[in-house]
């Protein structure tokens, strides 16, 4: 049975009152700021930069949606952060994946600052409403697509020595950033070369990017998939894997699901080293196509 999208997806948006946090960011984690000429507002970019960072070198980026919670418990909704600042730094260390930028998007319910149950980020993130959450009403997320190519990638490439082109660019989204994810791999999948996507809030538009992800063209070289079995039926992320991997250019799929995993960022964060593993082509896709599943 569906719960809400109120339970299930704002716990993304904005931070309020918290009382003073000691930081737990590893490694160098840098503040960007712009106005968005798309969405209307000012715009934050939390870059994290790798071990032994070099001005002079050129460096793949990882995009991460709800950047606010992805490296730091003082900015992380209810302090739960993905970790992706010590995930990056054991595995770049390890030589696991290659040294990169990595740089989190903060949402529309950030930006607002103030309770607004996570809507602006539904209407950002979503191409459909969610018929779960009334807060998703009149989505705009048809344009996600755009501030990401003509605002962020552009701030970042202004600023970073970061390496140009599809292949040197990643996207992490975890379910309403699922969902803006594969809306950008179904109408740009030029754009990205490779693609995380965490517990996809599949019931957007009511079933509607399962049907959107039939008979694709193109697609990122490499997607990782993830899901736990406390979440929405893993039957609908099976399914999405399967239409990714039919697509005419063959990409190379993995789904990883977690036995009694639920929808919420400390999960998504333990699939993290795994997906960039996979992404970043250091593991091979197993015969099944699965991780840690049926």
């Amino acid at each position: 049975m569906w719960r809400t999208g109120l339970t299930l997806f704002a716990f993304f948006g904005a931070i309020w009152g918290q009382a003073a946090c000691v930081p737990t960011v590893t490694g160098r984690l840098e503040t960007v700021h712009f106005e968005s000429k798309v969405f209307h507002s000012t715009r934050t970019l939390r870059v994290w930069l790798p071990p032994g960072f070099d001005a002079a070198k050129r460096y793949p980026v990882l995009y991460i949606l709800d950047g606010a919670s992805a490296f730091d418990a003082c900015t992380a909704y209810n302090h739960d952060e993905l970790r992706a600042d010590e995930t990056l730094t054991e595995l770049i260390g390890a030589g696991k994946v290659p040294a990169l930028i990595a740089v989190g998007i903060d949402n529309g319910s950030d930006v607002l600052k103030k309770a607004d149950d996570g809507a602006a980020r539904a209407r950002e993130f979503l191409p459909y409403e969610d018929p779960t959450f009334a807060g998703s009403r009149d989505p705009i997320g048809g344009a996600y697509s755009d501030f990401l190519e003509m605002e962020v990638l552009a701030a970042v490439a202004r600023k970073y020595p970061v390496a140009t082109g599809s292949d040197s660019t990643t996207l992490w989204g975890a379910s309403y950033g699922a969902i803006a994810a594969v809306n950008i791999l179904v109408r740009r999948p030029e754009m990205f070369g490779r693609m995380i996507l965490e517990s996809p809030a599949l019931q957007v538009g009511n079933g509607q990017m399962l049907r959107d992800t039939m008979h694709l063209v193109m697609a990122p070289a490499r997607i990782a998939v993830g899901i736990g079995t406390k979440e929405i039926p893993v039957e609908l992320v099976k399914q999405l894997a399967d239409n990714l991997k039919s697509t005419s250019t063959r990409p190379q799929v993995e789904i990883n699901i977690t036995e009694g995993g639920t929808h919420d960022t400390k999960t998504f964060g333990t699939r993290l080293a795994a997906a960039l593993e996979f992404v970043y082509g250091t593991t091979k896709q197993s015969p099944t196509g699965k991780l840690n599943g049926k």
